[in-house]
């Protein structure tokens, strides 16, 4: 939609925990990666289409990332339905779509701290790596696959790469389950 409609959309998305670049008038790309996140979250089917139950359950204040850990700012990445969400004061600021780990390549579990940070690209097209194990890292990669499709690592838009890359800081905890 556009219009004021589309600037509240915005806004609940927002108050919910889900990243949007921006209260715009219009429906963008920001949007659709919002409403995959969304639905992702809420065990939807997995596509970035708008609908009249997202938008009646923002306006109840409802569909927020629950996260397991509150005491502190973390990470946490949920495999099973495929997002990460960055956590303060208790709560989901910031909830992305992101790609993990196939079945024969996949995502370590546990609570571990970031590392290392590596701005821009790397070898393998990683953009603006955040490393929390090993080799193993949080990142923008083009595609973004609705599944798992990672070597491991937690691959996440490009578009939000620097954002996350910025709000993680090293020591941070990381928490990584299913």
């Amino acid at each position: 939609g556009t219009g004021a409609q589309a600037k509240l959309f915005h806004r609940l998305l927002q108050r919910q925990g889900y990243h949007v670049n921006g209260i715009s008038k219009k429906s963008n790309w920001s949007t659709k990666l919002a409403i995959l996140a969304f639905r992702k979250t809420n065990g939807m089917s997995r596509n970035s289409k708008f609908s009249k139950k997202i938008f009646r359950k923002l306006l109840q204040g409802r569909g927020a990332f629950k996260p397991e850990h509150k005491k502190e700012r973390h990470v946490e990445v949920d495999l099973s339905r495929q997002v990460m969400s960055l956590i303060a004061g208790g709560k989901a600021r910031h909830t992305f779509h992101v790609s993990t780990g196939t079945s024969s390549t996949p995502t370590i579990r546990g609570k571990f701290h970031f590392y290392l940070r590596q701005a821009g690209y790397n070898a393998s097209r990683m953009y603006y790596s955040v490393y929390f194990q090993g080799g193993y890292a949080t990142h923008g990669y083009d595609p973004v696959p609705t599944y798992p499709a990672s070597h491991g690592c937690v691959r996440n838009p490009i578009p939000y790469s620097k954002f996350i890359y910025r709000w993680v800081q090293i020591g941070m905890p990381i928490y990584v389950y299913n």
